[in-house]
């Protein structure tokens, strides 16, 4: 599905975005998502709040992905019925935008396979979800854990992987809908190897504060590359702060959009770059990538003009890895 949505990107942006939005909805449902992350996930992919009415239910999430204090009632808004009782919608102001049709048919149709699996009144919560949300209260924290079995004097790693990746049952999991895509998060105990193809691991902490260990999982998911495609919290340090900086403020001729504009104009770029952010020197770049000292010297000069600072340098290399960075957190998505 990713192959074929990287393809038609080419061709049809807008086709390909509806193939991502179906791919969104069928990663969460064969990830059996809650409720709450199901309706989440609708917020997330149209950027406006969205809610549901349902037996024994009622449901808003914001455009920020939180839950509302008030769930307030479809009213005028687009919505779908679904399949078992309810209606989910979105409150979409101003013109309709072209995918607004496809979230609402997925979301309803994923929340009908869960309402038929669970029921409506059973179907809210995931304990995993309950112990990594941040917004829920010590008291739902701990009842999730002793639902998971999880003792409070261990510690314990949250896993954040793609929902498309293979996932062994044997440890608690749940699938969450993200920034970066459909993501599964996985318990496991801090001292327990992990063997994925792709992988954010959280910093250790106790069942209580497991909400911060995922924190850090997601970051350092959205970090990997082929380069490092499995990092560890413990790891990042200083970098796991750079999630919370919105890159949408940055300013217009900051390092972070002069990276990106050199990636979108020439994508097989970002190996060198990676290699030149993390090499002590251009001989060292040259030997990693293969190539002779001269070709990545004029190479090295060529990008430093188009990124308006000196990769041959020391304190150009830092920047180029904050930037790169801050690139990849906000353009990281899993299918």
């Amino acid at each position: 599905m990713q192959e074929l949505a990287g393809r038609l990107q080419a061709l049809d942006p807008e086709a390909s975005e509806t193939l991502r939005v179906i791919s969104y909805f069928d990663a969460l449902t064969a990830g059996h998502a809650s409720t709450e992350v199901l309706v989440r996930g609708a917020s997330m992919l149209a950027g406006c709040p969205a809610g549901l009415t349902a037996p024994a239910l009622s449901l808003r999430i914001d455009a920020r992905g939180r839950r509302s204090a008030d769930p307030g009632a479809v009213g005028s808004w687009p919505s779908r019925p679904v399949t078992g009782g309810g209606t989910v919608w979105i409150e979409r102001d101003g013109n309709v935008h072209a995918n607004d049709d496809m979230i609402l048919e997925r979301v309803a149709l994923a929340l009908s396979i869960l309402f038929e699996r669970t029921g409506p009144a059973d179907s809210f919560h995931n304990p995993v979800e309950t112990l990594v949300d941040v917004a829920e209260s010590g008291e739902n924290r701990q009842l999730a854990a002793q639902a998971l079995h999880l003792v409070s004097t261990t510690r314990y790693r949250v896993i954040a992987q793609p929902a498309s990746a293979a996932h062994a049952a044997a440890d608690p999991s749940a699938v969450i809908a993200t920034v970066a895509g459909a993501i599964r998060a996985e318990i496991v105990l801090s001292t327990d190897a992990v063997a994925a193809p792709r992988a954010g691991i959280g910093i250790a902490a106790a069942p209580h504060d497991l909400a911060r260990s995922w924190s850090s999982a997601l970051t350092a998911l959205r970090l990997t590359s082929d380069h490092e495609p499995v990092l560890c919290g413990d790891d990042l340090g200083s970098l796991l702060l750079l999630a919370e900086i919105s890159p949408a403020g940055a300013p217009e001729n900051c390092d972070l959009q002069s990276v990106g504009l050199v990636i979108r104009e020439t994508p097989r770029i970002i190996t060198m770059l990676d290699t030149l952010a993390a090499s002590e020197s251009l001989r060292a770049a040259a030997s990693s990538l293969g190539f002779h000292h001269s070709t990545v010297q004029s190479r090295a000069e060529e990008l430093s003009g188009k990124l308006g600072f000196d990769v041959r340098t020391s304190r150009g290399r830092t920047r180029l890895s904050v930037a790169l960075a801050l690139h990849r957190l906000e353009t990281a998505h899993f299918d």
